[in-house]
Formats: C-alpha cells, sequence, structure tokens
C-alpha cells in the first residue's frame, strides 16, 4: 500500500461461523447462509442494453482472487466508479464516476496500490465498467460483488466462477436482511496521521485523480437526495491553494464557510475571493459538503436561515507562506 496510509494494527477481524468479514465490520450480526452466486436478468431502459445481473457473495479471504480473475476480463480502456459514505447533510452516500475512460493498467496501478483498503474498508465501495461491451464489476460497502454484463457474457463470467470454486445457488440463500444490515456495525480502519487534512479525503482525491472521477452531481443545480432543489444552503470546504506565479512552491489550504445555491457557486465565490491573496490562487476542493444550518459554527450562530444573497461568510488561510515557507494565517 502506498505511503501515508497504513491499516491499524488493533483491529480483529470478525468471523461468523467461518464466514469472515472485511476488518471495517465491527460487529456483524447474521452472515449469508451460504457463499455462492446468482444470475438475474434485467431489462434495459431507454438506450440501455439489457443485461444479467450477478451477485456472488464469499468471505473475505476468496474475495481478492475473485477480483482479480473478473479483472482478467476487462478491455483495454476502463472507467472506474467509487461510493463512499457522506458528510454532505443532504445525501447519505457520495458517488463518484469516470468522467472518461482510463488505459486498464493505469486503472490497476492504482487499485494494486489501495487494494488492501478497498478489500476491508466497510465504508468504502469501488468498481469498474466498460462500454463495449458492457461490463461492470462493482465491489460494494459490505464487500458483496455485484457484475453486470450483456447476455453473450454471460457463459464467460459462469466459467470463470466455477473456476472460482464458486456455485450457484438460489438468491435468497445470499441476501441478508435489510434490518440486519442496519444492525451492522462499522468502524474506521485507517491509522491517523497528523501530517494529512483527513486521511480517507486524502485517498478520495488520490481517486479522483488516477481514474479520473467526478461526483456524480448536478455542479449547477443545489438536489437533496430526492431531487428536490434546495435553494441557497450552508456549505463548508476546504480548498487546496496554489502559490501565484514567481511564488515558491508551498503545500496551503483554506477553510471557508460559504452561503450558496450550487458547486458551481461556491467555487465562483471562493474564487473571487481568492483574488485579494497576494499569495495564493484557487487549485482545487479537498472538501465540500453541504452543512444543516443547526450545525454551523458559533461564529455563525446569528446567520438568518433565509439568508438573502449568496457570499462566502468566513474564509481563512491555513497555510505556509509561498515567499518565506513560513506558517501564516489570512
Amino acid at each position: 500500500m502506498k505511503p501515508p496510509f497504513r491499516i491499524r494494527t488493533d483491529l480483529q477481524r470478525v468471523s461468523v461461523d467461518g464466514f469472515s468479514y472485511p476488518l471495517g465490520v465491527e460487529m456483524a450480526p447474521s452472515r449469508p447462509s451460504r457463499e455462492g452466486y446468482c444470475m438475474s436478468w434485467l431489462e434495459g431502459e431507454g438506450d440501455a442494453p439489457d443485461t444479467y445481473t450477478c451477485l456472488v457473495v464469499v468471505s473475505h479471504e476468496r474475495v481478492k482472487p475473485l477480483l482479480r480473475a473478473c479483472f482478467d476480463l476487462l478491455p483495454d480502456q476502463v472507467a472506474g466508479i467509487m461510493e463512499v459514505g457522506s458528510r454532505d447533510a443532504f445525501r447519505a452516500v457520495d458517488v463518484f464516476l469516470g468522467s472518461s475512460t482510463v488505459c486498464l493498467d493505469r486503472f490497476l496501478n492504482t487499485w494494486d496500490r489501495y487494494e488492501a483498503i478497498f478489500l476491508e474498508d466497510a465504508s468504502l465501495a469501488v468498481g469498474v465498467n466498460t462500454e463495449s461491451p458492457f461490463m461492470e464489476i462493482f465491489l460494494d460497502q459490505d464487500k458483496r460483488l455485484t457484475i453486470h454484463v450483456e447476455p453473450e457474457s454471460r457463459d464467460l463470467i459462469e466459467a470463470m466462477l466455477t473456476r472460482q470454486g464458486i456455485e450457484a445457488c438460489d438468491e435468497e440463500q445470499l441476501v441478508v436482511s435489510e434490518s440486519e444490515l442496519e444492525r451492522t456495525v462499522v468502524r474506521p480502519i485507517l491509522q491517523d496521521d497528523p501530517s494529512l487534512l483527513c486521511d480517507v479525503d486524502q485517498l478520495i482525491m488520490t481517486l479522483r485523480h488516477d481514474w479520473e472521477l467526478l461526483l456524480n452531481e448536478d455542479p449547477d443545480q443545489n438536489l437533496d437526495a430526492s431531487g428536490r432543489d434546495l435553494g441557497r444552503t450552508l456549505w463548508h470546504a476546504i480548498v487546496l491553494l496554489e502559490p501565484r506565479v514567481g511564488m515558491a512552491r508551498s503545500s496551503s489550504h483554506a477553510m471557508a464557510w460559504v452561503i450558496g445555491s450550487s458547486r458551481n457557486e461556491i467555487e465562483t465565490l471562493l474564487r473571487t475571493r481568492l483574488e485579494e491573496e497576494p499569495h495564493w490562487s484557487f487549485g482545487e476542493f479537498y472538501t465540500l459538503d453541504r452543512v444543516a444550518l443547526d450545525d454551523r459554527p458559533e461564529a455563525l450562530v446569528d446567520l438568518d436561515p433565509r439568508h438573502p444573497v449568496s457570499e462566502v461568510l468566513m474564509f481563512e488561510v491555513e497555510a505556509a507562506d509561498p515567499g518565506t515557507g513560513d506558517h501564516a494565517d489570512g
């Protein structure tokens, strides 16, 4: 695994009746009645093709070789997928999709570096898909594998599963009830590193870059999980900064609280605010999340719930001075 990421060494793996879970599971009330796979037919909508959906459930130690066998079936161009639990007040999960395809070697090089995290972190789901022929391989947060393929590829998938020693069974034997899943207790698996703003966020940013992922949200709207327009909301941002031309390179970031009606509007407001900074310009968002008004900081306790305009409410640069290397706040 690539530094600085390290998996905690104080965690004991949960095993129920010989079925092992990822280290990110602290308690699992039940397990599937057996390992195996089931196949179902899914009729395509619109331009989407008809597909078979294959659900595969195996104990933790069998997930890695299964994934490697799946990756052997991929073509030269693929698109990454990532889902992670969200801090955003108005959605539970952040979904990132490939904005374009990347070569398979590039995808796998990143996968190899962080595979241990993908297999162990119960808050993170990752996958890959292809266009022609269509195929999607997705490892969810519970480390169940879902494979979507066009009808012509069904035999190929079943032959691969047979070589892995995984047998077909009824779907009821693989599925754990929603109530049981809700009782599953998860825990963080990464060691804290004071040199990072947040380990998980650093990983997400790395995957965004390596796999060219974009958040699956309209950047010009402000919708909740049900598609309702929220209008203006409170946002918290951590922005990575770049030194202006002629300045020495240095690590830097800014913390901001902003009222706005979309991700793009928030970025515009912060870029404008950074025009006042002599040393720094906007690099990219490290994190950007909407915050419920009840969770606003004490300094914004008097904020009007119906704030009439979009604006930057608080802004602070926390960075080394690009000219001297000294730490400076602004």
